[in-house]
């Protein structure tokens, strides 16, 4: 598809790669707008040049899939306040990638570069924390 079709798809939160491209990863469009590049580790900017602006070989991908397999809750000792992180295992079509912990101010953000399995989060957390995952990712 050309990149006219694209930008709607990345509008609707979806990913997209070029069939030519040889580097691994996809784009998708974040919170504020922005194109990022996701290589499956980090979201960087994505520069777009005439080629991939004039390309009609753009292709709808599946994200990573990241199951959330538990939360952990610390309080910090000086002010009382309580920091929420989670513990992730991401996978790309089916091989798991890494495990990662993140911040709960971090997840939100890091849904629109992965999907975020609520099923197979739910096979690991409490109905309350499930509930609490779907509260910060907006689902």
């Amino acid at each position: 598809m050309d990149f006219k079709q694209s930008a709607e798809l990345l509008k609707e939160g979806c990913a997209l790669r070029r069939k030519g491209w040889s580097q691994n990863g996809y784009i998708v469009q974040d919170e504020q707008g922005k194109i990022r590049f996701f290589d499956h580790n980090e979201p960087n900017v994505f520069e777009m040049t005439l080629e991939d602006i004039l390309a009609d070989d753009w292709t709808q991908v599946e994200k990573d899939r990241w199951t959330i397999v538990s939360i952990s809750y610390d309080r910090e000792l000086m002010e009382g306040k309580l920091f929420v992180s989670y513990d992730v295992c991401s996978e790309q079509d089916g091989k798991i990638l890494n495990n990662r912990q993140i911040d709960e101010e971090e997840l939100s953000k890091w849904s629109y570069y992965v999907n975020v399995d609520i099923f197979r989060t739910s096979q690991y957390l409490n109905e309350k924390d499930i509930d609490q995952v779907k509260q910060v990712i907006h689902i």
